[in-house]
């Protein structure tokens, strides 16, 4: 196959890098077809990470890579914690493991073994972001590093400027559900972008006993006016927004919110459309109902 040409090829010095140094490869030949082509079509910028593209349900011979061999096999209940880095523009429009083509703005990601394609559930443990992605290729392989999400991907889970994250990476449908029988991921404490704020996640355990509101918080500003700029770039993009008095240390400061939201996966979904639009350092903010 030409998959395994190719990484035989390569296994001798095969690390590369993307915008963040991951690794993620891709094969002269592609194993998807015969040839230079890609067997699978280009996803659409941003689009949901749904179908086959055009490529078969594969899950890969074993391959070696600087010395280490992988073995790719079915794993539908794939839950593991590790980091997760980005690659884009070095390799768009170029093909991954499984023949397609790369669009850094597509929401796909690279792992070593995992079938492809494989939908897995991302979660960003600094922040608390989530989305899905689907596996398209084979990386990465630096530094023990567990998955290789595009640019787009980065962008979303709110660690682009960063390169790495702590992530946890589940094995989850098209639709995003995790398989039967597996336990839901505990909500994760929010990260403090900016040092005056006091609101945090509560607990899984917290939860059942208080009752809770969600925000979403886009920032945190010591100038009233700088909250009402940011307020009014929301509104032009369709979110409403508004401008909060707080507190902290007895310093006064202003936060752009949205919301609230009653419950957090109605919240988790507006969050990703306000981050496509740009507003990337937007976090969700839980509190008890008084």
């Amino acid at each position: 196959m030409g998959f395994r040409r190719s990484i035989m090829v390569l296994s001798l010095a095969l690390i590369v890098a993307g915008c963040s140094s991951t690794g993620s490869f891709y094969t002269s030949g592609g194993s998807g077809g015969s040839g230079g082509a890609p067997s699978g079509r280009y996803p659409n910028d941003g689009e949901l990470p749904k179908g086959d593209q055009g490529v078969a349900h594969k899950i890969g011979n074993p391959y070696k890579v600087a010395g280490r061999w992988y073995y790719p096999k079915e794993e539908p209940g794939y839950d593991e914690v590790g980091l997760a880095s980005w690659y884009g523009k070095d390799f768009h429009g170029k093909k991954t493991a499984n023949g397609e083509y790369f669009n850094m703005n597509a929401l796909t990601a690279a792992h070593k073994t995992l079938p492809l394609p494989t939908f897995v559930k991302v979660t960003n443990l600094a922040n608390g972001r989530t989305i899905v992605l689907r596996v398209n290729d084979r990386g990465p392989f630096v530094n023990d590093r567990v998955l290789d999400v595009s640019r787009r991907g980065a962008q979303l889970l709110g660690f682009q400027k960063q390169g790495v994250t702590r992530v946890r990476i589940q094995a989850v449908d098209s639709d995003g559900n995790l398989p039967r029988g597996t336990r839901r991921a505990r909500p994760v404490q929010t990260a403090r972008t900016e040092a005056p704020q006091t609101e945090s996640d509560t607990s899984e355990a917290a939860s059942t006993t208080a009752a809770t509101t969600h925000f979403i918080q886009v920032g945190a500003y010591s100038q009233r006016g700088n909250a009402e700029i940011q307020v009014k770039k929301l509104q032009r993009s369709g979110h409403r927004a508004r401008v909060e008095a707080a507190s902290s240390n007895g310093r006064a400061y202003w936060r752009v919110r949205i919301g609230p939201f009653i419950k957090r996966l109605i919240a988790e979904d507006r969050l990703d459309r306000v981050v496509s639009d740009g507003f990337y350092e937007a976090r969700i903010f839980t509190e008890e109902v008084e």
